[in-house]
């Protein structure tokens, strides 16, 4: 015997499985991106107390899981280009309760950041973005510290995606890691660690870990 249901009922049923996936992959996109968070706070080196700067932050997603792991004798500073992102920083680090993470304004030139304040400092898809990397870079040099880590995260170049304007052109919107490595490390900084498959949203991505140091520092592979 068929059973026929009422379009109210069929809607009904489609509306829930429609919700149910939703749930499931909003879900699994936080799974993603605790998971991430963490593979960064390793590569990174966090730890309670670091100073640790989120360069390139949106809206604060990755500055909030940084600013538990350093606590609250730690600092995080989150810098953007774009004013109106400060605000939304700043509530985010509210809701999350935490006191520790300083909203930043940058430029297209300077980071924001002030003179050998940093322990540790992300990039994560944000290299490709700058307009002027030489100036960008002598800012991150003047943010860090001795030994202080550099983690860049970033992607092959992407032909589909679209122009950025200002910005060197690559062969598409991303940098090859060769590229970043050789512009890093011809600027003051030492590779230490890479990953030449980073998961995540893109398959493309790979993560470069570089330090600033006074003596020179052996490769870890």
């Amino acid at each position: 015997m068929k059973t026929h249901l009422t379009r109210p009922a069929a809607l009904t049923i489609a509306a829930t499985a429609t919700v149910l996936v939703l749930l499931w992959t909003g879900a699994a996109d936080g799974r993603a991106v605790k998971k991430e968070a963490e593979r960064i706070a390793d590569a990174m080196g966090v730890c309670e107390g670091m100073t640790v700067a989120d360069v390139g932050a949106g809206d604060g997603e990755w500055s909030i899981g940084l600013a538990k792991k350093v606590g609250e004798s730690g600092r995080i500073y989150a810098t953007e280009v774009d004013e109106d992102d400060l605000p939304k920083i700043r509530k985010r680090a509210e809701k999350a309760g935490l006191g520790n993470v300083s909203a930043v304004l940058g430029d297209d030139h300077d980071t924001g950041l002030p003179e050998g304040c940093c322990d540790a400092i992300l990039l994560r898809q944000v290299y490709h973005h700058f307009t002027d990397p030489p100036a960008m870079r002598a800012s991150l040099r003047r943010a860090m510290r001795p030994g202080a880590k550099l983690v860049v995260i970033d992607l092959d170049p992407q032909k589909h995606w679209r122009d950025l304007p200002g910005v060197p052109d690559r062969g598409g919107h991303g940098i090859e890691l060769d590229d970043l490595v050789e512009e890093m490390t011809g600027d003051g900084f030492v590779e230490v660690a890479r990953h030449e498959v980073w998961p995540g949203e893109d398959e493309e991505r790979y993560c470069v870990v570089f330090r600033r140091a006074s003596t020179p520092v052996q490769q870890e592979r």
